[in-house]
């Protein structure tokens, strides 16, 4: 059973029970209700006609005109006995085969103590046709209700339901080359908040593809050249004889292109461990990792006329990956020596709060962008493009 089948059931026997019970007990209350006013009717009349009854010399007396009138104005027949049970007025009252449905109340005869009783009756079965006319007005409203309920919790379930189907259908459809595709619901309540959600995750798994695949291209491109050198050095060097120092310089080139390729897949490989490593962690000097890195790029900014300054006071005690915060210090530092001035200064600054310990390298160079600051910690981000390539 679908989820839309199963909250229209829900809906629907929540108000089949509801009308039931409110029907069963409406019923009963008034059944209770007519039963103890009828019972209070016959007890009135009773005490009416005991009233009217006279008492002298140890007799009822009885005026047959009067008790008649008082019981023909209120409908009901009597029958009223002295003491000993004797019936000395009134009607005969109805054998015990024709009892049934009918009513009775006794009420007892006061003259200075008991003398007697009187006693009435009436038929009863009028309550018990009101209960079966109510129970069947009852059901009727009460199926009225289900079927109203059944036609607003269709239409109900299916405007809640209507973006669930939007997303399954969505899912449906989209598929890894595209997923540009969004819900775009702009409700404020669950629903609103699951399509909002989803389309969060769907940016998230769009960027998440776009990097992926911007890599792929980097990474065929970076392949791609030293690829084509090999091929045609190897080529050229089998085409024909050559001396020994063509076939040497052949060689010498193939082993550049050979460590190019390998230091690639090196780099990859890093990029692929970082998350795996990161999980690792150890306590380590941030002051110390600083200035190890500083020593590591001394050449490289050399050559270039760069100064490379370590402001850090140790201990700067942190809990992290070694290896990842080095690789992410030389691939930010290599970037500043880059496209720092001529001559220039880069900065590495260890600083130390209470709970958090922050590495800074700054150069004197243009800086990024502000398109680059969007993107500059994604993974296999590149800037300009027209800037020389090199690295993950």
């Amino acid at each position: 059973m679908t989820i839309r089948a199963r909250l229209a059931a829900t809906v629907v026997a929540n108000i089949a029970i509801t009308v039931a019970l409110f029907a069963t007990l409406s019923i009963v209350a008034l059944d209770r209700a007519l039963r103890s006013s009828f019972h209070a009717r016959l007890e009135t009349t009773a005490q009416a006609i005991a009233a009217t009854v006279d008492y002298h010399d140890g007799k009822i007396e009885a005026d047959q005109s009067d008790l008649r009138k008082l019981a023909n104005i209120r409908g009901t027949p009597f029958a009223v006995y002295d003491v000993s049970g004797r019936h000395v007025a009134g009607d005969e009252p109805p054998a015990p085969a024709q009892q049934h449905g009918l009513g009775f109340a006794r009420v007892p005869m006061y003259r200075g103590g008991v003398v007697g009783s009187v006693v009435v009756w009436q038929s009863n079965l009028w309550i018990g046709d009101f209960d079966r006319d109510a129970a069947i007005v009852s059901l009727l409203v009460g199926l009225l209700l289900i079927g109203f309920g059944v036609v607003l919790s269709r239409r109900v379930v299916a405007t809640a339901l209507a973006p669930l189907q939007r997303i399954a259908s969505l899912a449906e459809q989209i598929e890894g080359r595209d997923l540009s595709r969004r819900l775009h619901a702009d409700g404020t309540d669950e629903v609103g908040r699951l399509c909002a959600s989803f389309d969060r995750m769907l940016d998230r798994l769009q960027a998440a593809f776009d990097r992926e695949r911007r890599f792929v291209a980097d990474a065929s491109h970076e392949f791609r050249a030293p690829l084509a050198v090999l091929h045609a050095e190897t080529e050229l060097a089998l085409r024909r004889e050559r001396d020994p120092g063509a076939y040497r310089a052949a060689l010498r080139s193939i082993a550049r292109e050979t460590a190019r390729l390998e230091e690639l897949v090196e780099e990859l490989l890093a990029a692929a461990r970082t998350e795996v490593d990161a999980l690792l962690q150890q306590t380590l000097d941030a002051a110390d990792l600083a200035r190890h890195v500083g020593e590591r790029v001394a050449p490289a900014a050399a050559v270039r006329g760069i100064a490379v300054e370590i402001e850090a006071i140790s201990p700067a005690p942190a809990q992290a990956n070694r290896a990842t915060v080095e690789r992410a210090l030389l691939a930010i530092v290599h970037n500043a020596i880059a496209f720092a001035r001529e001559s220039g200064c880069v900065r590495l600054r260890v600083d130390r709060s209470s709970d958090a310990v922050s590495i800074e390298v700054a150069d004197d160079g243009p800086g990024f962008t502000a398109a680059g600051l969007e993107h500059a910690t994604e993974r296999f981000w590149r800037g300009d493009s027209a800037r020389p390539r090199g690295g993950t």
